[in-house]
């Protein structure tokens, strides 16, 4: 492994809360991944990867430098009085004199570059992210496919304790033998669950990423139940499935080599598969069907609703913020998803969750409030949805979401699993 030390002129991202992590920021102070997963798309060309990706590891020696610039430049402080005495009483003023801004979540990893790989172990750049974290008050979401995260075990039970940690594992095989073939360089599938347990049994939130599910050899019933049965073992909140891409070059190429290696007698199927070469990787659909798949979140569904295992991860919401708008949007999206992606129906009432999620998302004024002005006619929301924001206002819960959830459910019994 060559580790390539930079200063990075960038390391935020800022992106709208989704289903799968509800973060606002994302950041990585790597670039390129040890782990080196076959399927891996952080390898496509278009993510600007170096070409060595799995051996040259580049490091943003700087990327503490800029959380800290980038939080305090949002009207965030520290917390931290290691500083200066001068230094810190002078914050704490300022701090009391301006309003607080509202927490957000902080992806600390991206997707594409694990934060635990072995290059941590060594420059501990994540760690002094988390601290930086900790130090301003604000929640973490991490996913990673390394056990090396429990070394920061101290760090994730301070910000739990002030906010929210969750702390979630890639988990794809259950076969380990299998696994060593896709991830040869991570940590073991039995050992990500067992950290699981422990970060659970520290009542930090832990869940499974199961995904991508790899056709003919991650969506067999076999696999799926495996992977389900021990993430309700070990206590996960939540198993979140979703399918492969492999974008055209090196991410498709290095993918198809591993299974003319391993699974030569599947080479065929993948070539056919993705044929397409669609620009993000996307099997082509009417391949997909004249094969008879079926898409591996459909059948793992099932597994989701029986086993009481949540589809998405736990969301923080935090204070200062408008808590019903937030958990609006959230029922909005489930329904959303469930609908789109599990049934696959009314697209058109799907696009106008969707658009309605992200609209009150963002609105400042409190939803509950417009209504009870009775100005409803001012939000850009149809009677359908509104009926499912009425629903929950009335009740305290969602019964629609509840009844999208046993449908989506039913249809997933069609499928064999």
């Amino acid at each position: 492994m060559i580790i390539e030390r930079i200063r990075a002129k960038s390391l935020i991202k800022e992106v709208t809360p989704s289903f799968f992590s509800w973060a606002k920021v994302y950041l990585n102070p790597y670039q390129g991944c040890w782990h080196d997963c076959k399927y891996c798309d952080g390898k496509a060309e278009s993510y600007y990867m170096h070409e060595d990706f799995a051996n040259r590891i580049k490091v943003k020696v700087n990327a503490p430098e800029l959380l800290e610039k980038y939080l305090k430049k949002r009207g965030f402080f520290s917390s931290n009085s290691s500083h200066s005495l001068l230094n810190y009483l002078d914050a704490t003023v300022e701090r009391i004199q301006m309003p607080s801004p509202s927490k957000f979540v902080i992806f600390v990893g991206g997707g594409v570059c694990d934060v635990y790989q072995p290059a941590e172990k060594e420059l501990q750049l994540t760690r002094k992210l988390l601290q930086i974290i900790c130090d301003y008050e604000l929640p973490v979401f991490i996913l990673t496919k390394s056990t090396l995260v429990l070394r920061d075990l101290d760090l994730l039970k301070a910000i739990n304790e002030q906010t929210y940690a969750s702390v979630n594992f890639t988990i794809t095989l259950a076969d380990d033998s299998v696994r060593k073939i896709f991830e040869p360089r991570a940590s073991s599938s039995e050992d990500r669950f067992q950290a699981i347990s422990q970060l659970r049994k520290e009542g930090i939130h832990s869940g499974v990423y199961f995904y991508p599910c790899l056709p003919f050899i991650g969506d067999t019933t076999e696999n799926i139940k495996n992977i389900f049965r021990s993430a309700k073992k070990v206590n996960a909140e939540y198993v979140i499935t979703w399918g492969l891409t492999l974008k055209p070059g090196r991410n498709k190429n290095e993918f198809i080599d591993t299974l003319r290696k391993h699974y030569p007698h599947l080479v065929a199927k993948y070539l056919e598969l993705y044929g397409n070469n669609d620009k993000y990787g996307n099997f082509d659909k009417k391949v997909f069907k004249r094969l008879g798949l079926v898409l591996p979140r459909v059948k793992a569904f099932r597994y989701n609703y029986e086993m009481k295992l949540g589809y998405s991860p736990i969301r923080y919401i935090p204070e200062k913020t408008n808590k019903v708008n937030l958990i609006l949007s959230e029922i909005l999206l489930k329904i959303s998803h469930l609908k789109g992606f599990i049934m696959h129906k009314n697209f058109t009432f799907i696009k106008e969750l969707y658009s309605a999620a992200l609209y009150i998302e963002a609105l400042k004024v409190s939803v509950e409030e417009i209504l009870e002005s009775n100005n409803s006619v001012k939000l850009p929301i149809s009677k359908s949805v509104l009926s499912i924001i009425q629903d929950y206002l009335e009740k305290g819960y969602s019964s629609i979401l509840q009844e999208t959830e046993k449908e989506a459910y039913h249809h997933s019994l069609q499928f064999k699993s």
